[in-house]
């Protein structure tokens, strides 16, 4: 093996070879489950789905966290027509267009967004008048933290004033004893998502996390070592178009890319099948 390192290394590691390497890398990124984020399919989501009904898993409740426009929500009642979905959206402009998208009495929407905390926050979108906005009728990248749209996107900001309350609030005020799926994309603000539900997750009531990490997460400064310390008795997998690969012990190396992917975290009971 040193042998071929040292080959490799002789002839590729130059200046010449940086864009040749630098595109070996980033395919071999979506290799892993890294950069696929063409829809549904690529991203692996429909196929953890379909997996979860291959192996006649009950799913009861899911938790749309970061909702948008209701294309998850869709999927979910489409594998498992009869479970009671909870979705939170707190763009207003977005929470229109989810309700002309979706008519299902298992569903229930709510304009609000969730984290670590319950409080009032600002919501950053596109400005009307940024370069982009055209690219983002349903505000896919809006976030809780302006840099994601401001130094990320490099895009004019406007802000919603926007609730806030906290995954173990809810389930409280509700009645909910146990979450079969917590999806989670809210643009970098996941970790808060996670803290806000440490009550239910130190129940053991959560069965599957799906969280999305990428870029917005440097912004809001979240790990996915800090996932991995939160939750001691998951099992984390890479969520890949065809397949769940287990990332075992944590290692920085191999964990923290700050590119487009899910995570799923599950339970012992769940991890048994993969």
């Amino acid at each position: 093996m040193n042998i071929i390192l040292n080959f490799y290394r002789f002839i590729f590691c130059r200046p010449f070879f940086y864009v040749f390497n630098y595109h070996v890398f980033k395919l071999s990124l979506r290799g892993i489950g890294i950069f696929n984020s063409e829809g549904n399919d690529v991203t692996g989501e429909r196929f953890f789905l379909h997996w979860l009904q291959k192996n006649n898993i009950s799913i009861k409740t899911v938790f749309d966290v970061g909702a948008n426009a209701g294309g998850y929500t869709m999927d979910v009642l489409h594998s498992f027509p009869k479970t009671k979905v909870f979705a939170f959206e707190p763009n207003p402009q977005t929470v229109s267009l989810f309700y002309k998208n979706i008519k299902n009495k298992n569903v229930l929407l709510e304009n609000t967004a969730l984290g670590q905390k319950k409080k009032d926050i600002l919501l950053w979108d596109f400005a009307d008048d940024a370069t982009l906005k055209h690219t983002q009728p349903t505000a896919t990248l809006a976030s809780v933290h302006k840099e994601v749209v401001t130094k990320l996107h490099n895009q004019k900001a406007k802000s919603y004033k926007v609730k806030m309350t906290t995954v173990d609030d809810y389930v409280e005020m509700k009645n909910i004893k146990e979450i079969d799926i917590l999806k989670i994309d809210t643009e970098g603000n996941e970790l808060e998502v996670v803290k806000g539900a440490k009550k239910i997750f130190k129940s053991g009531n959560v069965k599957i996390l799906q969280f999305e990490f990428n870029e917005m997460n440097a912004y809001s400064r979240s790990f996915l070592k800090d996932f991995y310390d939160l939750l001691p008795g998951y099992t984390f997998y890479r969520l890949m178009p065809y397949g769940l690969y287990p990332m075992g012990e944590y290692r920085p190396s191999t964990w923290e890319l700050f590119a487009f992917q899910n995570i799923v975290a599950l339970r012992t009971d769940v991890a048994k099948y993969v």
